[in-house]
């Protein structure tokens, strides 16, 4: 194999294992088309054009729940009838303890799952509201469509203004409007996704880097030997396109594993060691969520971050599949929040998911495709302990298409609220 060929080859493997970063284009706000169907309970029409983020905002987290959270099993009516003709027992739960008493959306009550006490917790706080109804106004039950709407920041794929996510859209903005980096002249990581995979709400960013898991700082495959090798071959390989951003994300990889604690006697990263009074799970979202939080104890400039929960999406055995995967993200969130509240380090968190499920299970105690969603905002300075949005009901003439939770409430008006709330 060529030089050039094994440096383009090597670069892809990087690429896809940590995530290099990318060259941005243009300036841009959050997408709004013209043509956007209007959603939501926004009485300011101005909030509906723009989502920036001022450059004295604390960073902004986003656990992306993918395959469809069915929201009615987080907080669920219990005491709606057409809720219990729709759900058999075994889809529901009974009410006692902490969740005894519900909390109204409108005059509506709403009661926590049995796993999600630590939410409810933070709710009681005041530090985490969730939203009802939210969604856009697409009718797509692809996943694939979904996620791609809301990782653009689009109300539909008809009519895109360009190619970026809208983390990227909105890093790229903050960089133009401050025409200058946090700490000018250092290392700054604005982007950062705690995945195995690049989301594509950040396809596009000037600076991003994918990492999952931060507990022994990044490692390159192969080796030291195997990274100084590469090194070498880009320092041989100069004049090729590529070898400047694999120097550089040389240069950024070293540079981020020197911020991190490392044990005197072999050198080596030391585990990250929570300020919290809660441990984090070692499962998903936690681990994600505890490298952001490493991220920013290592104050590298952090503004935006994503991480990805699967599992979802829930058509059979749902109740049980439901109860583990609340409890892990349940978790997770208190952890995270414990972390930060003895930092004294403020932050901005979304919960949000593709759609909602069907109101009525289908006959393997699953939920199918639906709707409306819910999503959670929660952080330093949120104004929770009450829950936002506007609740459509779920009686038949009240439903979208008469099976699923109707939208009531754009998606990006939540997040335009988290981040005023930053």
């Amino acid at each position: 194999m060529k030089r050039r060929n094994f440096l383009q080859a090597s670069l892809a493997a990087y690429l896809a294992s940590l995530g290099l970063p990318l060259i941005g284009i243009s300036d841009a706000a959050f997408a709004q088309e013209s043509t956007q169907k209007k959603i939501g309970n926004s009485k300011n029409p101005k909030e509906e054009q723009s989502l920036v983020l001022p450059s004295s905002s604390a960073p902004l987290i986003v656990v992306f729940l993918r395959g469809g959270a069915d929201g009615l099993s987080f907080l669920s009516p219990l005491d709606d009838p057409d809720f219990l003709a729709a759900r058999p027992p075994e889809m529901r739960f009974v009410p006692g303890g902490f969740n005894a008493n519900p909390i109204l959306a409108g005059g509506t009550p709403l009661y926590w799952h049995p796993s999600a006490e630590p939410l409810s917790q933070l709710y009681q706080a005041g530090r985490l509201a969730p939203w009802v109804a939210v969604g856009f106004g697409d009718e797509t039950r692809s996943h694939f469509e979904a996620q791609e709407i809301m990782e653009r920041g689009v109300s539909s794929l008809q009519s895109l203004p360009d190619a970026l996510g809208w983390m990227a859209r909105q890093e790229i903005s903050r960089d133009t409007r401050a025409n200058n980096k946090i700490n000018s002249g250092q290392f700054t990581l604005p982007l950062f996704a705690a995945n195995n995979n690049q989301p594509r709400s950040m396809q596009g960013a000037t600076e991003v880097m994918t990492v999952k898991d931060l507990t022994g700082g990044i490692n390159f495959p192969g080796g030291p030997a195997s990274f100084k090798a590469i090194e070498s071959l880009c320092h041989v390989e100069s004049s090729h396109a590529v070898s400047p951003l694999m120097l550089k994300t040389a240069k950024n990889i070293d540079t981020l594993n020197q911020s991190f604690p490392k044990n005197p006697g072999d050198g080596k990263v030391l585990p990250y060691s929570s300020s919290g009074a809660i441990a984090y799970p070692n499962s998903d979202p936690a681990v994600g969520l505890r490298s952001i939080a490493r991220l920013l104890q290592a104050k590298v400039g952090l503004q935006y971050a994503w991480v990805d929960h699967e599992g979802w999406d829930t058509h059979e055995y749902q109740n049980g599949r439901i109860s583990n995967l609340l409890k892990d993200l349940s978790g997770a969130l208190a952890a995270f929040d414990s972390d930060m509240q003895a930092q004294k380090q403020a932050y901005s968190l979304v919960v949000m998911t593709e759609f909602g499920r069907r109101l009525r299970s289908n006959r393997s105690n699953g939920t199918d495709h639906g709707h409306g969603s819910l999503a959670f905002v929660m952080g330093s300075n949120v104004q929770g302990g009450k829950v936002m949005g506007s609740w459509p009901g779920l009686a038949s003439d009240k439903l979208d298409r008469g099976v699923d939770l109707a939208v009531t409430t754009d998606y990006r008006e939540v997040l335009r609220r988290a981040i005023a709330w930053s």
